[in-house]
């Protein structure tokens, strides 16, 4: 558990007629009432590197920027719905006013909407969509686009004939789903007519780098080493990847997509082994929601220029929906990032070649 209190309140212990009082736990509850109110953050695991280097530092910060005094919780449950469901009870027994949610499980997580429902307590799902909720809002990047950029840039950096490898996301998030209609929607087309090749297509479950990495290996094996390109649905597992084609001496001579503009994945586009990202700027995402969050708390209706456009359905209620817009990043506009706050230059051309941000 990580918790930041931004206000302090000092206990008195002796009242106006001289009396002593002696300082109980239940007499520390009492004098955190007027604390700030509390909101918690729920992340859904590790393995991706953006929530706890960026998602969770940037919604921190913004939180304190947006509502001064502010007291923020975050919690991490490591891929295991049941724990985030333990985690969302307790916040709520603690007293959060806010809930902000990335699901591990988008339909079961909508037990945790209802409980906080029953508390009064709005959640905003965040990164990706409840299903069947009575949610407040939903703050994200708009998944299909997300796909439609992976796969055109894939068919523009690849020739006739080529042969590729589809390693999809966890099944379980909804997001790869949308991805995957994203990327296959141009894709799909070329496969029909014969100008690229489907070698594979598979599904990684919980978006785990080293399943990731396990399947590419068996990939290589069985059709000896015949890849051209590969669609991977995002960075952490396009390391996995890389790390494959690195065992035989294919990395850099095969091109593999990305997804999230980590650390590790500039570093490996500035090497030349992964060939682009798509990000979109979580600093951006994570203030859209510290925003919302802040007018939650306040009784107010959030700023009409947040969620602007058409809602998301979630099959039970329209959904008002903040979009965060991607792009692609490559080393020709990696820029972009360290001006946002994502990465700093320092950390990123540590060791690096001289080339895109880190020229000398």
């Amino acid at each position: 558990m990580n918790e930041l209190k931004y206000s302090r309140r000092s206990i008195l212990g002796a009242t106006a007629l001289g009396l002593v009082m002696t300082v109980a736990p239940a007499t520390l509850s009492l004098a955190q009432d007027d604390e700030g109110p509390l909101v918690v953050f729920l992340l859904p695991e590790n393995v991706t590197a953006r929530w706890e280097s960026q998602d969770k530092p940037f919604f921190i910060a913004a939180m304190e920027r947006e509502y001064p005094g502010v007291r923020v919780r975050v919690e991490n449950a490591l891929n295991d719905p049941a724990k985030q469901l333990s985690q969302a009870e307790a916040a709520l027994v603690s007293g959060a006013k806010v809930l902000v949610v990335t699901a591990i499980d988008q339909r079961g997580a909508a037990v945790i909407v209802e409980h906080a429902r029953r508390e009064g307590v709005p959640v905003i799902a965040y990164d990706r969509l409840i299903q069947e909720a009575d949610l407040a809002y939903y703050v994200s990047v708009d998944g299909h686009t997300i796909g439609e950029l992976q796969g055109t840039w894939l068919a523009e950096n690849t020739e006739d004939g080529d042969r590729i490898v589809v390693i999809n996301g966890s099944p379980t998030d909804d997001n790869a789903h949308l991805f995957e209609q994203g990327y296959m929607s141009v894709l799909q087309p070329m496969f029909d007519d014969g100008s690229r090749v489907l070698v594979e297509s598979v599904w990684t479950p919980g978006w785990d780098p080293s399943k990731a990495q396990e399947q590419m290996e068996q990939i290589l094996t069985r059709t000896d080493n015949g890849v051209d390109a590969v669609l991977s649905a995002n960075d952490g597992m396009a390391g996995g990847i890389i790390a494959a084609l690195d065992a035989q001496r294919l990395a850099g001579e095969v091109p593999v997509t990305g997804l999230d503009g980590t650390l590790s994945s500039l570093q490996l586009i500035l090497q030349g082994k992964q060939s682009m990202t798509v990000w979109r700027s979580l600093n951006d995402q994570a203030s859209k929601a510290a925003a919302i969050a802040a007018a939650l708390l306040r009784g107010e209706e959030p700023d009409a220029s947040l969620v602007e456009g058409a809602p998301m359905n979630n099959g039970r209620v329209d959904v008002p929906w903040a979009k965060v817009v991607p792009m692609v990043i490559t080393t020709e506009n990696m820029q972009l990032e360290i001006d946002d706050g994502a990465v700093t230059a320092e950390d990123l051309c540590k060791g690096m070649p001289e080339v895109g941000p880190c020229s000398a």
